[in-house]
């Protein structure tokens, strides 16, 4: 019986979250109002990011050596940012910051999702440099 109420509140929990909820223009407003909520979720979307890339490097090098899974992985690394490559040291805050100048900049792209900015901004500041 309690498995049932742990599923039924978690369902009611998530039905709640609203979709797109950290669009630029959420982001961008809170700049100026709460620089706090910006740095938290860049330091959200940063541990995303390694537990996605830690995931998707596993999936590689355990792949069976079947070229259409190491193309879908390949994929998936792609996919994740893999070539994002943020200097060791480089704190949330400064990437926060970061963030907020980028929007800034870029009014006309503020109605894209947070997670679009997080993606468009690192590639274009935190680009690994090409061997």
């Amino acid at each position: 019986m309690s498995g049932i109420l742990v599923a039924t509140l978690l369902a009611t929990v998530s039905a709640k979250i609203p979709a797109g909820f950290s669009s630029g223009d959420v982001l961008y407003s809170d700049c100026s109002e709460s620089r706090q909520f910006v740095v938290g979720y860049v330091a959200g979307r940063l541990d995303k990011w390694n537990s996605d890339e830690q995931l998707a490097r596993r999936i590689f090098t355990e792949a069976a050596p079947r070229p259409s899974r190491m193309v879908n992985s390949a994929h998936f690394a792609i996919a994740v940012g893999v070539n994002v490559c943020i200097p060791v040291g480089t704190t949330a805050e400064a990437i926060g910051n970061t963030l907020c100048t980028f929007l800034e900049e870029n009014p006309g792209i503020r109605g894209a999702t947070g997670d679009e900015l997080m993606t468009t901004m690192a590639h274009y500041k935190y680009h690994c440099p090409i061997p």
